[in-house]
């Protein structure tokens, strides 16, 4: 009898830590604009609704596969496949949160304005996240 007061306590836990947790990122993406950056800079504001149903419905889909199929193994081809969809997607969304912070924190203006740089900056930020893009292959690859 203990032990299932134990597992049901550890289920309360591990459920509001995860609600915790999810809506400490929704308001992290709201307060940021994320998603209103992202629009407004590809011209795509039309899109939006779009978008947040894309977002919530790709974060019910990642939490029933992980709880799920958690012992679900795969080798080879079918294996790789989704780990690489998954990775694209997750560096997407990690380069995207990266670069709504700086843009709200004007970090690289100050950077320019203080080293002297008034052209090339978007070649800069360009090869800034091809860098983080290659260091990251290296090393989830090796």
């Amino acid at each position: 009898m203990e032990e299932h007061n134990e597992f049901f306590l550890l289920m309360i836990i591990g459920i509001s830590s995860g609600t915790l947790v999810a809506g400490g990122l929704c308001s992290l993406i709201t307060t940021i604009g994320i998603l209103n950056r992202l629009a407004f800079k590809t011209k795509t504001v039309k899109w939006i609704r779009l978008y947040e149903k894309l977002i919530f419905w790709s974060a019910i889909t990642c939490i029933y596969a992980y709880l799920c199929m958690p012992n679900l193994h795969m080798r080879g081809m079918a294996a790789f496949l989704p780990l690489a969809v998954v990775g694209l997607f997750m560096g997407i969304f990690v380069g995207c949160l990266a670069m709504s912070l700086t843009e709200a924190l004007d970090a690289s203006a100050i950077l320019f304005r203080r080293i002297h740089l008034s052209t090339g900056t978007k070649y800069i930020i360009l090869a800034a996240a091809l860098g983080k893009l290659v260091g990251n292959a290296v090393y989830f690859l090796y």
